[in-house]
């Protein structure tokens, strides 16, 4: 029966009039953030209430929001969600089954927004009394949002056309580093990022590698914001719209990962050697400093001398025995293998899956440092048998075949 009462005054208040009245009392709603819900406490609360519907405006759209309500003895009998593209409004309704709320503070129950948001813009209050007189209605104050202790900041990333930016971690605490990877559409490239706080502050991105930015995080949460613009078609006369590996070619070339041979060609059939593999590498972790080299034959002066020290004192290339890393050396197809894999694993990605080499009747001729970085390339959708049953580990790499490892490797893996 108290349920059908229930059921009854939730109707009177899903039919209430407009909330337009400046609210009564001194009411304001406390916003506390918690383990990824908002839990929200009426303050100031001076008679006691039978039922109240609230109305919050959340920047950012959440279809999937709901309610649970907290005390003892209270009946919520709907949440209404209207979420737009850039705000979503929560209507929620309570109803006392048991005790009357009451209180200088209390507890209404916890709002899971399920979606990125920030803390509500503005709230709306109407309470009733038994006799379903309006006790306070219209807009009230909200206290400052606060969070708990260990909790996280997040990040909101706005969809764009024409490309995407990831985030890696997607909460973070204050003065944590947050990683942005853009990857752009083929034929388009990245023309801005932004990044700002709820309250309304630039939050400062510092370039960390090719389409890559970092930042510290800010106490409020953060919005981010990216435009991708048309990169024109290729001067190169030799990779050609339609070719297996133009998508792959532009997106290397308008990433800054490779250059053309000149201004009007690309040689995609020229094989790559060692020294350029790592180069390239490099330039995608954003040329650190580094220390010494300690390759015989390689050069100070040599345009690979500082990748292939950043590289070796990072795990991610061997030399010989000889004290040599023969950057001149064409770079065999496991051997780009391996720097992908350790280059990953150094940057802490997932390289955990692995494909079986059993279909490559040449499966027995690749070295024993390079099965497991090849099982992962495989099973990554990196590298291909180069036809359905051989694998060609020791064959070399050709420019446009980098071209595709690498597109999909910074896309799929980083």
């Amino acid at each position: 029966m108290k349920r059908i009462l229930s059921g009854l005054l939730a109707l009177c208040l899903l039919c209430a009039l407009p909330v337009t009245a400046a609210a009564r009392d001194n009411l304001s709603l406390t916003c506390r953030e918690q383990g990824g819900g908002v839990r929200l406490t009426l303050e100031g609360l001076e008679r006691p209430v039978y039922a109240l519907q609230l109305e919050l405006v959340l920047e950012g759209e959440c279809p999937d929001a709901r309610f649970d309500p907290l005390p003892r003895g209270v009946y919520s009998p709907d949440c209404h969600v209207k979420a737009a593209r850039d705000e979503t409004v929560v209507t929620i309704y309570l109803v006392a089954e048991e005790e009357l709320l009451s209180g200088r503070s209390v507890d209404l129950g916890t709002l899971t927004p399920g979606g990125a948001f920030r803390l509500p813009g503005r709230a709306e209050l109407l309470l009733l009394d038994r006799s379903l007189q309006p006790i306070s209605e219209g807009r009230i104050s909200l206290g400052e949002g606060v969070r708990e202790e260990g909790d996280l900041s997040r990040v909101h990333i706005v969809q764009a056309e024409h490309g995407t930016v990831t985030v890696r971690p997607a909460g973070a605490k204050e003065g944590e580093t947050v990683t942005l990877n853009v990857t752009p559409d083929a034929g388009y490239v990245l023309e801005s990022i932004a990044a700002r706080d709820s309250r309304g502050g630039e939050v400062s991105l510092a370039r960390d590698g090719l389409n890559r930015y970092t930042f510290s995080m800010p106490a409020p949460d953060v919005e981010v914001t990216a435009a991708f613009a048309p990169g024109g078609e290729l001067a190169f006369q030799d990779v050609r719209p339609g070719d297996w590996c133009y998508d792959a070619v532009r997106y290397v070339f308008e990433t800054g990962l490779m250059n053309g041979t000149s201004a009007t060609a690309f040689t995609p059939n020229t094989p790559t050697t060692r020294g350029q593999i790592v180069a390239i590498l490099y330039r995608l972790e954003g040329s650190p400093a580094v220390g010494a080299n300690r390759f015989s034959d390689v050069a100070p002066g040599a345009y690979y001398a500082s990748a292939v020290s950043w590289a070796s004192a990072n795990g991610i290339v061997n030399g010989y025995s000889d004290g040599t890393f023969r950057p001149n050396n064409l770079i065999t197809r496991e051997q780009m293998a391996a720097f992908l894999y350790r280059y990953a694993s150094q940057k802490g990605r997932d390289v955990s899956d692995r494909a079986e080499l059993g279909a490559f009747t040449d499966a027995g001729r690749i070295a024993s440092y390079a099965v497991e970085p090849l099982r992962w390339a495989i099973a990554a959708g990196m590298i291909n048998g180069v036809t359905a049953d051989t694998l060609s580990p020791g064959g070399n790499a050709s420019r446009a075949q980098v071209a595709v490892i690498l597109s999909r490797f910074v896309q799929n893996v980083l």
